[in-house]
């Protein structure tokens, strides 16, 4: 190979070379950490984000909220109660109920009232739900609550979920107070007439009107509830239920007219009668209060010691 060829195969490596070092990109210097940056704390942004971005492990304030819920039985019980009621609107029971109660009301407690006695008052109507409708329409409200699953089998069903029978008794009473409660609800529009035509209302006698039916409805609810949990048969559980109630109401007070003073107090107090003639005069006696509230309480446990003797061998 001659010398010129030698210059020009060295100058070609020379340029070849040259063009490498052009393109190769620059070297990165890694960065070298400090003792001093690995101990220091982290800012008070940076824990924020290391907290928001942590998942939560714990119980929040909702499942809280809920389990205590869950222990109390509150929850299953709106929830069975919720059923009943929803049960009672698509039912005929709960249509010729409402249908009765707003005939009556509206015939014989208002109408007839104020045309006989030309006074705009509402003594016609609450009369009426506590002499007749309390005793014969809410038994057919509860007639079916207990009785209707007995005769279809499907209590022993509730029975095995994971419900007491407390809370069981307490959601269909409940249920079917609640129905009775928006039964009670439309009466508000004879109180809203006698308001619009006749001016100005006692409000006191109003207000320990509608606490006595209330109170009173609630005691007849949970009667027909132990009355419905002693049998399978719809109407003796409606017959009995009104037995029960007429007995409440009025037996004592029977016996009482014939004994002397200071037993014939005891049957009075016994008796549910004294008690209605209370509230109808305006007065919401605490005593009379105790005697319903009692009532109710008593029917509920009687009924529930009723449904655990299924249990027993």
């Amino acid at each position: 190979m001659s010398k010129s060829s030698r210059r020009k195969a060295r100058a070609r490596q020379k340029t070849k070379r040259a063009s490498k070092r052009v393109a190769a990109p620059p070297a990165i210097r890694p960065k070298t950490t400090t003792v001093k940056a690995l101990t220091a704390p982290p800012s008070k942004a940076e824990r924020r984000t290391v907290a928001a971005l942590a998942p939560r492990t714990g119980p929040t304030i909702a499942d809280t909220l809920h389990a205590f819920l869950s222990r109390t039985g509150i929850l299953r019980i709106s929830a069975g109660a919720r059923r009943d009621l929803m049960a009672l609107f698509v039912s005929p029971v709960g249509w010729v109920v409402s249908g009765v109660f707003v005939i009556l009301v509206s015939g014989f407690g208002f109408i007839a009232a104020v045309v006989e006695t030309q006074r705009a008052t509402l003594d016609g109507v609450f009369a009426v739900i506590t002499n007749f409708l309390v005793v014969v329409l809410v038994p057919l409200l509860t007639m079916r609550v207990l009785a209707e699953e007995k005769a279809q089998g499907t209590l022993e069903l509730v029975l095995t979920s994971p419900v007491r029978d407390w809370e069981l008794i307490v959601a269909k009473w409940a249920g079917a107070f609640a129905f009775y409660l928006l039964l009670l609800a439309t009466t508000l529009v004879y109180l809203a007439i006698i308001r619009f035509y006749a001016g100005g209302l006692d409000a006191g006698l109003i207000g320990a009107l509608y606490i006595g039916l209330v109170v009173i409805g609630a005691a007849a609810t949970a009667v027909g509830v132990l009355a419905s949990s002693l049998t399978r048969n719809q109407v003796v559980a409606f017959l009995a239920a009104t037995a029960l109630l007429l007995m409440a109401g009025y037996a004592a007070y029977g016996i009482g007219i014939f004994v002397a003073a200071p037993a014939n107090q005891v049957f009075e107090y016994a008796g549910g009668y004294y008690g209605f003639q209370s509230f109808m005069l305006g007065q919401a006696a605490l005593r009379d209060i105790v005697y319903f509230v009692t009532l109710t309480l008593g029917a509920l446990f009687l009924a529930t010691r009723v449904l655990a003797s299924r249990r027993w061998p």
